[in-house]
């Protein structure tokens, strides 16, 4: 018979986790049960804690968490649909080249126009600080210069970057 043969097992007690902190100013809220009850289905800001303003808010591809564009300071009038449905929080942000976050978070430049993070050490052409004035990822470049031939002979990097989002930096999108 197989039950004279089962073996006893003793675990360990459990530990419990330690949330991290946040990295964001954020609003604690305390309701009553009945406003808790009606907005607990309505999405609300991680900033400010608001459910207004529903058309701007922001989802975080990696937490889940919403965020006002305003109150996450997204440029969300020049993103796509990609970068909104791509987009991470300020606790969430990686660099996209190597898909780690630096221990110096000094180290990542944001495109204005996805706000997506870089390491500013790995762009291509590489920069040695934080470039001042107008910084737009390769992903959002869309160079009028460049032939349909260049195009495709040479595909978007992650790595290259520009001042004008309609050249490329081959093309003199980083003079300037």
């Amino acid at each position: 018979v197989a039950a004279a043969n089962v073996a006893s097992v003793e675990l360990i007690p459990l530990v419990n986790a330690v949330d991290v902190p946040s990295c964001i100013p954020h609003a604690s809220i305390k309701l009553t049960k009945v406003d808790a009850h009606f907005s607990c289905w309505m999405e609300s800001c991680f900033t400010c804690g608001s459910s207004g303003a529903a058309d701007t808010m922001l989802f975080c591809v990696d937490c889940g968490e919403a965020y006002h564009s305003f109150c996450a300071n997204a440029p969300v009038w020049s993103m796509g649909e990609e970068a909104i449905s791509g987009w991470r929080c300020p606790n969430c942000k990686i660099c996209e080249i190597t898909g780690d976050c630096p221990e110096d978070e000094t180290l990542l430049l944001y495109c204005e126009m996805c706000d997506r993070a870089f390491q500013f050490g790995l762009l291509d052409p590489p920069l040695e600080k934080v470039p001042e004035g107008l910084w737009i990822c390769g992903q959002c470049v869309d160079c009028k210069e460049c032939t349909a031939e260049m195009k495709e002979k040479e595909k978007q990097s992650l790595t290259y970057w520009s001042r004008d989002p309609l050249l490329c930096y081959r093309c003199g999108g980083c003079k300037g």
